[in-house]
């Protein structure tokens, strides 16, 4: 699938904004590319797919949520690809500023498109995406990537980054007791992502997952059961927002109250996924914390591997005290102790004892020195 149209509506005004901001951007990223290098740009997420959201500003529409492209680059060696990526990173903040939308650019080499692992983020990608700039057919030599046989672990992870932000939210709400108006846009859209990763990992849960957002819709009204009572309202609102976000509405919601209901639903979620998964119930999230237990990531299968991953992010002295946990890819950390974040009521109390190791740090910590570590360490393996 290589839709034609940028929103989930087609709506005349939002596709023209939308389209001007492609055509910005594809002169500023092939401008910034040596002509020998640069393939095409590949629009992906839901612009690529044509279920894109906007809302309405004095009248006119204004896009919502990321432009996110793959620039793919023919020739270059990986380092080359590396050093091209940090290079755009000042001109994605300028785009950012041209189009009032932000604007992530991964560098991509068509070399590797062959051999990319099967992942969510790529499958989707192969299902639904837009090519800007380039040849047409960039993406023709990627393996097949049925979105109907994804492994589970990769909803697992999704789970872990939707989570995250939950944390970032409760971060907001301790510091604050509330959320400031001008944080409110952000808070809500956290919320509703943490709330769609959940109907998604339901879905594939039940061997239903589908890329589209008004497929999901309809596959998740059918079913007779869902993770908790009443999912149905909170992710009906989760689709409204990704689609029409309309933030002041929630202005003078209970913010606290919207938060515990969202954690208590990806919770229950990941629970009863990952009891799934495993084969047997989780007995408690300290527990499920444990190295031990297998997150699915299949990074984890190459010891050898994390074990430098480990030394690089985490130094020779923790790898070699905890060898054991340093055989699994360091994913597999943060997706085993988010639970265990994400339940603590108060950010001023200890941490369980043994979680501060699965950050590399020795000594007992509070949740909030924890929670600290939690965000230096995720963005590493999101």
């Amino acid at each position: 699938m290589n839709t034609k149209i940028h929103t989930h509506d087609g709506c005349a005004a939002a596709e023209r904004r939308i389209a001007r901001d492609q055509q910005i951007i594809s002169s500023y990223l092939t401008s910034a590319v040596d002509k020998r290098l640069f393939h095409a740009l590949v629009l992906i997420g839901g612009y690529g797919r044509g279920e894109g959201g906007y809302y309405w500003k004095d009248g006119k529409p204004y896009p919502y949520n990321d432009y996110d492209y793959f620039l793919v680059v023919k020739g270059a060696s990986r380092r080359a690809a590396r050093k091209l990526q940090k290079q755009l990173q000042p001109l994605a903040h300028q785009l950012h500023r041209l189009v009032d939308v932000e604007v992530d650019v991964a560098v991509l080499r068509l070399e590797d498109i062959a051999s990319l692992p099967f992942t969510l983020m790529h499958s989707e990608m192969q299902w639904g995406h837009q090519v800007i700039a380039g040849d047409i057919n960039v993406l023709a030599s990627m393996p097949p990537m049925p979105w109907q046989t994804l492994p589970a672990g990769e909803f697992t992870r999704l789970m872990n980054n939707r989570g995250s932000l939950l944390l970032m939210n409760r971060q907001v709400l301790d510091e604050t007791g509330d959320v400031a108006a001008h944080e409110t846009e952000q808070f809500y859209r956290y919320i509703f992502k943490a709330v769609l990763a959940c109907g998604d990992t339901w879905l594939a849960m039940h061997d239903r997952y589908h890329p589209s957002y008004h497929e999901k819709l309809d596959r998740l009204e059918q079913m007779s059961i869902c993770p908790v009572e009443n999912f149905m309202i909170l992710y009906r609102e989760a689709v409204r927002y990704k689609f029409n976000p309309v933030p002041e509405k929630y202005a003078d919601e209970d913010s606290v109250n919207w938060q515990d209901r969202t954690v208590s639903c990806w919770l229950e979620t990941l629970r009863k996924f990952e009891s799934n998964r495993l084969g047997y119930d989780i007995g408690d999230w300290q527990q499920y914390a444990s190295i031990e237990i297998s997150k699915g990531q299949s990074e984890s299968e190459n010891a050898l591997k994390n074990i430098l991953i480990t030394i690089r992010d985490f130094g020779l002295m923790h790898t070699m005290t905890h060898l054991f946990i340093a055989r699994r890819y360091p994913r597999e950390r943060m997706i085993g102790i988010l639970p265990s974040l994400l339940l603590q009521q108060s950010s001023k109390g200890n941490s369980p004892a043994d979680l501060p190791a699965l950050l590399g740090q020795k000594t007992q910590l509070t949740v909030d020195q924890l929670t600290g570590h939690y965000f230096i360490a995720w963005p590493r393996y999101a």
